[in-house]
């Protein structure tokens, strides 16, 4: 591989930023089981996804729970502040993850997501970041079960480990 190609492959980075083997070998299985999975079945794929995104946000509530953290999911406000609070704090997942949520829609902005090289790598290999950014369907997952209603992925932009999410109501 060139130098050139080097500094933009999210393999690279990732291989940098993470001294870890085991972090380093399961995101390498997450990336490769999503783009197959991409490959196959295109956007069918979102329904294996968001059932990923349910998990996630089940090991939250749970592992909260089992820590005794108060878990508020009263309102979709109160669920992303408790969301936030243990992505960031206990799960170190990114520097901050602000939300900004009414009932219709969910705008977040995270600061130096530590997932970012698996959303990265996704992209580079033609497979809308939405698929499988972790945060996003985790959201999704939250808002769904705390409002009712069906939430979609409207849009990622992310740059620099540094992203805005945007889902909304279905």
């Amino acid at each position: 591989m060139a130098e050139t190609d080097m500094e933009n492959n999210a393999v690279v980075t990732l291989l940098q930023e993470h001294s870890d083997p085991m972090t380093v070998v399961f995101a390498a299985a997450l990336m490769g089981f999503t783009k197959g999975l991409w490959k196959v079945s295109g956007e069918g794929s979102g329904g294996v996804t968001r059932a990923f995104g349910e998990d996630l946000w089940y090991l939250v509530k749970v592992g909260a729970d089992m820590l005794g953290e108060n878990r508020d999911t009263s309102s979709p406000q109160k669920a992303a502040e408790f969301c936030e609070n243990y992505l960031v704090n206990r799960f170190n997942v990114a520097d901050s993850i602000d939300f900004n949520v009414n009932d219709d829609n969910v705008e977040m902005t995270v600061k130096n997501c530590k997932v970012h090289n698996y959303t990265d790598y996704l992209e580079e290999n033609d497979v809308p970041r939405s698929v499988g950014c972790p945060l996003a369907l985790l959201s999704m997952a939250m808002m769904e079960e705390v409002t009712g209603e069906p939430f979609v992925i409207d849009s990622i932009e992310s740059k620099d480990a540094n992203s805005q999410i945007v889902l909304k109501k279905f």
